[in-house]
This record gives structure tokens, C-alpha cells and sequence, in this order.
């Protein structure tokens, strides 16, 4: 069964505050929705839908600032 996929929302490089890096893929919770970059399509996050939010997430693959609140 393939996994739910959620693109995250691309913003700017934040000024200042927690940014998480990725890949490796982050874990909420195994069986769950990929969250993807939003600009490569990379897979950032495994978690719940609507259980994460106010994080940044850094993509490796390409450099982008990943947010998860839409």
C-alpha cells in the first residue's frame, strides 16, 4: 500500500528559530502520510496528518525551507 503523500508549503529562510534537516526522513509515526518537499517532491516526514505543525523543515536534496502549517 503506498503512503498518503501532503507537499509541504515552500517559504523563506527563516531568521532565526528551530529548522530541522532532512533527509533522513523524520518520524512521527510509522504507518502515516509522507510529507514531501514541496519543490523536489523528496519525502521529509513521515506523521500524522494534522499532528505536526510549526516546524521547519530543511531539504537536503535541494536546498528549500519546508513549513508544515499550510
Amino acid at each position: 500500500m503506498t503512503a498518503r503523500k501532503i507537499s509541504l508549503k515552500i517559504i523563506a529562510a527563516p531568521a532565526s528559530g528551530l529548522v530541522l534537516d532532512a533527509p533522513p526522513i523524520l518520524k512521527e509515526i510509522d504507518q502515516s502520510v509522507d510529507y514531501i518537499c514541496g519543490q523536489c517532491g523528496t519525502i521529509l516526514l513521515h506523521a500524522e496528518e494534522n499532528r505536526v505543525h510549526s516546524i521547519v523543515i530543511h531539504c537536503g536534496n535541494c536546498g528549500a525551507y519546508n513549513s508544515t502549517d499550510a
